[in-house]
Protein backbone atom coordinates (compact mmCIF):
# COMPACT_ATOMS: atom_id res chain seq x y z
CA UNK A 1 0.00 0.00 0.00
CA UNK A 2 1.55 3.22 -1.19
CA UNK A 3 0.75 6.68 0.79
CA UNK A 4 -2.62 7.89 -0.30
CA UNK A 5 -3.73 11.79 -0.43
CA UNK A 6 -6.38 13.33 1.69
CA UNK A 7 -8.60 16.40 0.35
CA UNK A 8 -10.51 17.94 3.10
CA UNK A 9 -12.56 20.72 2.31
CA UNK A 10 -13.84 23.37 4.70
CA UNK A 11 -17.26 24.26 4.10
CA UNK A 12 -16.45 28.12 6.32
CA UNK A 13 -13.82 29.32 4.40
CA UNK A 14 -14.40 27.25 1.26
CA UNK A 15 -10.81 26.31 0.97
CA UNK A 16 -9.55 22.67 0.71
CA UNK A 17 -6.06 20.99 2.14
CA UNK A 18 -4.06 18.31 1.34
CA UNK A 19 -2.40 15.92 3.44
CA UNK A 20 -0.72 12.45 2.95
CA UNK A 21 -2.18 9.80 4.42
CA UNK A 22 0.39 6.94 5.50
CA UNK A 23 0.13 2.97 4.74
CA UNK A 24 -0.08 2.46 8.49
CA UNK A 25 -2.98 4.95 8.81
CA UNK A 26 -4.55 3.95 5.65
CA UNK A 27 -5.01 0.40 6.89
CA UNK A 28 -7.48 1.78 9.51
CA UNK A 29 -9.97 3.65 7.10
CA UNK A 30 -10.08 0.28 4.83
CA UNK A 31 -13.58 -0.77 5.00
CA UNK A 32 -15.30 2.30 5.15
CA UNK A 33 -18.06 3.89 3.29
CA UNK A 34 -18.99 7.48 1.27
CA UNK A 35 -20.95 8.96 4.12
CA UNK A 36 -19.02 7.38 7.06
CA UNK A 37 -17.81 9.72 9.92
CA UNK A 38 -14.58 9.46 10.98
CA UNK A 39 -12.15 11.40 13.14
CA UNK A 40 -9.86 13.87 12.48
CA UNK A 41 -7.13 11.99 14.34
CA UNK A 42 -6.57 9.84 11.35
CA UNK A 43 -5.16 13.04 9.68
CA UNK A 44 -3.43 14.97 12.87
CA UNK A 45 -6.66 16.96 13.75
CA UNK A 46 -7.70 16.39 16.93
CA UNK A 47 -10.89 17.09 18.00
CA UNK A 48 -12.49 17.69 14.37
CA UNK A 49 -14.95 14.88 12.69
CA UNK A 50 -15.08 14.74 9.10
CA UNK A 51 -17.17 13.14 6.50
CA UNK A 52 -16.24 11.02 3.59
CA UNK A 53 -17.62 12.74 0.12
CA UNK A 54 -16.30 10.15 -2.24
CA UNK A 55 -12.06 9.65 -3.56
CA UNK A 56 -10.89 7.42 -6.52
CA UNK A 57 -8.57 4.71 -6.78
CA UNK A 58 -4.88 4.22 -7.91
CA UNK A 59 -6.12 3.75 -11.40
CA UNK A 60 -8.55 6.96 -11.56
CA UNK A 61 -11.48 5.61 -11.57
CA UNK A 62 -14.17 7.33 -9.22
CA UNK A 63 -16.01 5.86 -6.34
CA UNK A 64 -19.73 5.83 -6.70
CA UNK A 65 -21.57 6.34 -3.81
CA UNK A 66 -24.83 4.15 -4.47
CA UNK A 67 -22.45 0.96 -5.30
CA UNK A 68 -22.09 -1.08 -2.01
CA UNK A 69 -18.86 -3.21 -3.08
CA UNK A 70 -15.07 -2.31 -3.09
CA UNK A 71 -13.75 -3.38 -6.33
CA UNK A 72 -14.51 -1.75 -9.82
CA UNK A 73 -17.61 -2.54 -11.89
CA UNK A 74 -18.78 -1.38 -15.00
CA UNK A 75 -22.42 -0.50 -14.99
CA UNK A 76 -24.67 1.00 -17.50
CA UNK A 77 -25.67 4.54 -17.72
CA UNK A 78 -27.96 6.80 -19.66
CA UNK A 79 -26.60 10.28 -17.91
CA UNK A 80 -23.45 11.10 -15.88
CA UNK A 81 -21.39 14.32 -15.63
CA UNK A 82 -19.38 14.24 -18.97
CA UNK A 83 -21.89 12.54 -21.24
CA UNK A 84 -24.85 13.65 -22.62
CA UNK A 85 -26.56 10.96 -24.46
CA UNK A 86 -29.33 11.27 -26.62
CA UNK A 87 -32.38 9.77 -25.20
CA UNK A 88 -32.43 6.27 -24.80
CA UNK A 89 -29.10 5.87 -25.62
CA UNK A 90 -26.77 4.73 -22.66
CA UNK A 91 -23.13 3.93 -22.25
CA UNK A 92 -21.26 1.41 -20.00
CA UNK A 93 -18.46 2.96 -17.64
CA UNK A 94 -16.07 1.57 -15.06
CA UNK A 95 -16.17 3.22 -11.58
CA UNK A 96 -15.29 2.08 -8.03
CA UNK A 97 -17.57 1.10 -5.26
CA UNK A 98 -18.02 3.25 -2.29
CA UNK A 99 -16.68 1.38 0.32
CA UNK A 100 -12.75 2.09 0.86
CA UNK A 101 -10.04 -0.45 -0.32
CA UNK A 102 -6.47 -0.28 -0.32
CA UNK A 103 -6.32 0.59 -3.81
CA UNK A 104 -7.74 3.79 -3.23
CA UNK A 105 -5.37 6.85 -3.55
CA UNK A 106 -7.26 9.51 -3.19
CA UNK A 107 -9.94 10.47 -0.43
CA UNK A 108 -12.44 13.18 -0.16
CA UNK A 109 -13.59 14.92 3.20
CA UNK A 110 -15.92 17.55 4.49
CA UNK A 111 -15.16 18.71 8.02
CA UNK A 112 -18.79 18.72 10.21
CA UNK A 113 -17.18 19.56 13.67
CA UNK A 114 -14.31 21.88 13.91
CA UNK A 115 -11.55 21.65 16.85
CA UNK A 116 -9.32 23.98 18.63
CA UNK A 117 -7.36 25.15 16.23
CA UNK A 118 -7.85 26.78 12.88
CA UNK A 119 -6.83 24.27 10.06
CA UNK A 120 -5.04 27.68 8.64
CA UNK A 121 -2.35 27.16 11.92
CA UNK A 122 -0.82 23.66 10.90
CA UNK A 123 2.12 24.74 9.28
CA UNK A 124 2.55 21.27 7.54
CA UNK A 125 -0.17 21.58 5.43
CA UNK A 126 -0.63 22.36 1.72
CA UNK A 127 -3.10 24.20 0.13
CA UNK A 128 -4.69 22.65 -2.96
Amino acid sequence: MANSLAIIADPKTGKTYKREIPAERMGSLVGRKIGDEIDGVFFDLVGYKLVVTGGSSIDGFPMRSDLQTQGKKQILVSYRKGYRGKNGIRKRITVRGSIIGSDISQINLKIVQYGPTPLEEKKDDQQA
